[in-house]
């Protein structure tokens, strides 16, 4: 009658943990992961458990909020006690709407993802065992297999560092190192018996591509994940002077390559990985030694605003000024700084004096206006409102109150958030952001086009883009040129923005981006490795035009380096790519997780 619930964690699944106890006291398991329509089986479960006395174990229960409170009356209204050897399981992630009383009842517990590349490491030669060394006769195996753990516990490790890690915290775990694991044994099995090479394209096909791959949502991600297959699973790693990261200390490597080093017993494996240091230095995972200030940057932040969030929203007793108060002295303070709406008529007649709406970017220029004519008709409405709602006047709606706890905290509300489709880390930022895009729009719109643009500036970056991409194609038009056929083509300048006298001929300046992970060397004219302690640095004015895919230039000296709003690299904040120049390889800069951004907030 005492269920136990599993929490799930990142990268940690309990499943192999409850099945293995179940062997050892020979129990049969019977499993259902919770989702729409599986209800009746999982009823049909439950009442088989409890006559046979099997082990029932229910998955993903917070995608079965519903079915978890009648799984609770069940569990109360059960009228004979059932066998004595029935166990209920039930994994579910944290949710606040999982029902108190069956919270109350159980057993919880968790089970985290070893912390650190020996923790790592340890794991998985917990579960390697003698049988499995000896269950492939030919000596690459033993070396790829260590080549797969390290590889599997850098992926699950490089998370920590945020949008430098992965751009999607992806939750890699076991059962894609055991189907990884098979894979290689069935494979080095195939090619033993034809009497043929090891097919290392085929490996890291199925291991980047199918097994972990199938996980891998994001293509930024998916090519870093290949470049991690493309450096350690191949033949290079049957070396013997192979190291996973050239002249970094702490050697690591791989034991069954090295003489002296026996690799045929589990045990000399496990000695060697009790060798390595704990604490983990960036470079290994390809990193800049930064990320580890990235991380630990990151972790303060989260907990401060866990922090901000239990603390209490009303105002103190001592005499100050009460919540209410506070916040109508900011609503006040907006309202007096909000940019005037734009009229119809002007914003008509200054696009009629850019050249009217047959050039793309006037198009453009119309309705980022329209945009932001919408985000402070929204704001000013909403400003109101609360006061009015402050004073009594009218109700305080939910999203009134929302608004109310917001601006006290500093944050900017979710519904101006989601007008304007900036996030941004507090309302300074985020209403100084709009002030700027207010000026370029008017400055615009009166003084004709910029000589550069800043890129921040505009609610859909993408498509202020493609309208510049359409605008060189036009210019081309004789030449042939197809729009299907034209991409961006991109160069960084010496100049700053103020430096700049021109427009260019074709194209467009953009300026205010800055590089996370390296730092652009403006003698050099190329990436470089960033400044100890500098997380973001600028980059001069990138003039961005079209040319034809056709006819692009080789890329194997050029690194394709992904732009995006902010530094959470959501698909919903990625707005173009760029080749920036090097003098590494470009899969340096892929591990090294380097990216532009419009915004460091």
């Amino acid at each position: 009658r005492v269920p136990t619930i599993a929490l799930l964690s990142m990268g940690a699944d309990p499943t192999g943990i409850i099945t293995d106890l179940a062997k050892k006291r020979k129990r049969q398991v019977l499993m259902i992961s919770l989702g729409q329509g599986q209800e009746p089986a999982a009823r049909k479960l439950l009442a088989t458990g409890t006559a046979s006395g099997d082990w029932v174990l229910l998955q993903n229960c917070h995608l079965g909020l519903g079915f978890m409170s009648e799984v609770e009356q069940w569990l109360l209204k059960l009228e004979q006690d059932p066998a004595p050897t029935f166990r209920l399981w039930i994994s579910a992630e944290p949710h606040p709407r999982f029902p108190i009383g069956l919270l109350q009842m159980s057993i919880k517990m968790t089970n985290e993802a070893p912390a650190g590349i020996k923790a790592g490491l340890k794991n998985s030669y917990a579960w390697i065992n003698q049988d499995m060394l000896d269950s492939v006769s030919q000596p690459q195996w033993r070396v790829m297999l260590y080549a797969l753990c390290f590889m599997h516990t850098i992926v699950q490790e490089r998370r920590k560092f945020g949008p430098l890690g992965f751009n999607v915290p992806y939750e890699f775990n076991q059962s894609d190192l055991s189907a990884s694991v098979q894979f290689m044994q069935n494979h080095l099995g195939d090619v033993e018996s034809k009497k043929r090479p090891v097919d290392w394209i085929t490996v890291n096909y199925m291991v980047c591509d199918v097994q972990y791959g199938g996980r891998i949502t994001d293509d930024w991600d998916r090519r870093l994940f290949n470049t991690y297959g493309k450096a350690w699973l191949t033949q290079t790693c049957l070396d013997a002077d192979f190291e996973f990261h050239k002249g970094m200390p702490g050697a690591y490597i791989i034991p069954a390559n090295r003489p002296g080093m026996p690799g045929t017993d589990v045990d000399h494996y496990r000695k060697y990985i009790e060798t390595l240091s704990l604490v983990d230095d960036p470079e290994i995972f390809g990193l800049h030694s930064n990320a580890d200030l990235a991380y630990r940057t990151l972790q303060t932040k989260q907990q401060l605003d866990t922090i901000l969030d239990v603390q209490p929203k009303e105002g103190g007793g001592g005499g100050g000024l009460t919540r209410e108060e506070v916040v109508l002295n900011m609503v006040e303070d907006l309202q007096s700084k909000l940019p005037p709406d734009y009229r119809a008529d002007d914003v008509k007649d200054g696009i009629k004096a850019l050249g009217g709406m047959g050039k793309p970017l006037n198009i453009c220029l119309k309705q980022e206006i329209d945009k932001l004519q919408q985000l402070l008709k929204a704001v000013r409405s909403m400003l109101v409102n609360l006061k009015l709602a402050i004073a009594g006047t009218i109700v305080m709606t939910p999203e009134l109150i929302d608004m109310l706890d917001a601006l006290f905290m500093a944050r900017v509300p979710s519904k101006w958030v989601k007008v304007s489709q900036l996030v941004s880390p507090n309302m300074g930022v985020w209403f100084a952001n709009i002030l700027k895009r207010a000026e370029q729009f008017t400055a615009w719109l009166q003084n004709g086009r910029p000589l550069c643009f800043w890129l921040l500036g505009f609610f859909n970056p993408t498509g202020f883009l493609t309208a510049n991409r359409q605008e060189v194609c036009r210019k081309h038009n004789k030449d042939g040129w197809a729009l299907d056929d034209v991409i961006d083509h991109s160069e960084v300048l010496k100049q700053e923005k103020d430096e700049v006298r021109k427009a260019p001929e074709e194209g467009i300046y953009v300026y205010g981006l800055y590089l996370d992970g390296a730092k652009w060397d403006k003698p050099k004219d190329r990436l470089t490795d960033s400044d100890p302690k500098v997380l973001f640095s600028p980059l001069p004015v990138l003039w961005i035009t079209g040319a034809q895919a056709s006819k692009a230039s080789d890329k194997k000296s050029l690194y394709t380096c992904p732009v995006y709003k902010a530094p959470k690299r959501t698909g919903l904040n990625y707005v173009t790519s760029v080749d920036l120049r090097v003098d590494d390889a470009p899969s340096k800069w892929t591990l090294r997780g380097v990216c532009l951004l419009t915004s460091t907030d």
